[in-house]
């Protein structure tokens, strides 16, 4: 007989589901509304980002892995340029950087094939967000830089093992380049 999932699990998974929809619906405020959708769609990947936190929370808790573990990432990673093309469709960035920027990204992981890249570039991507994003949006970046920063606090021990990790891990990567 099969066993269904625990419900901390399928919680978990839900929640990684829910960052899916909240990139869908980030492109396509972009799309329908461009600038003028800022505000919303700061509120929604605050909510976004809010659930990458509470659903490792649940993932690890839970006593069995849950169905979308391996998805996890990839997830995160559509967010993050869903956000990042919403810059272009809402004018605040040209497609023609967007594209290359894509480009890089893209060519760099496929090289390098590490993680540690393509989480370099999503942080260009996430710093370009915070910049608009408090330029043109400042009272709606308030509640997000709070929530980040009580993440930052509540996880400052993972979170310092975690960014040691990837700083070896990048770093390790200058190793395999050719000096001339």
């Amino acid at each position: 007989m099969k066993q269904s999932l625990p419900l901390r699990a399928m919680t978990a998974d839900a929640l990684t589901l829910s960052r899916l929809a909240a990139a869908a619906l980030i492109l396509w405020v972009g799309w329908k509304q461009g600038a003028a959708s800022l505000p919303w769609v700061i509120l929604i990947l605050s909510a976004a980002w809010i659930s990458d936190g509470i659903d490792g929370a649940f993932a690890r808790r839970a006593s069995v892995p849950t169905l979308l573990r391996r998805l996890d990432y990839a997830v995160d990673v559509s967010l993050a340029w869903a956000t990042f093309i919403y810059l272009g469709l809402a004018g605040y960035l040209s497609y023609t950087f967007i594209v290359l920027y894509t480009i890089l990204a893209a060519a760099a992981f496929l090289w390098f094939r590490r993680k540690a890249v393509l989480v370099l570039f999503m942080r260009g991507v996430d710093v370009l967000v915070a910049i608009i994003a408090l330029r043109f949006a400042f009272l709606y970046t308030l509640p997000m830089i709070v929530w980040l920063l009580g993440l930052a606090y509540v996880m400052r021990v993972r979170l310092r093992q975690g960014v040691r990790r990837w700083w070896r891990d990048l770093t390790s990567l200058f190793s395999l380049l050719p000096l001339a």
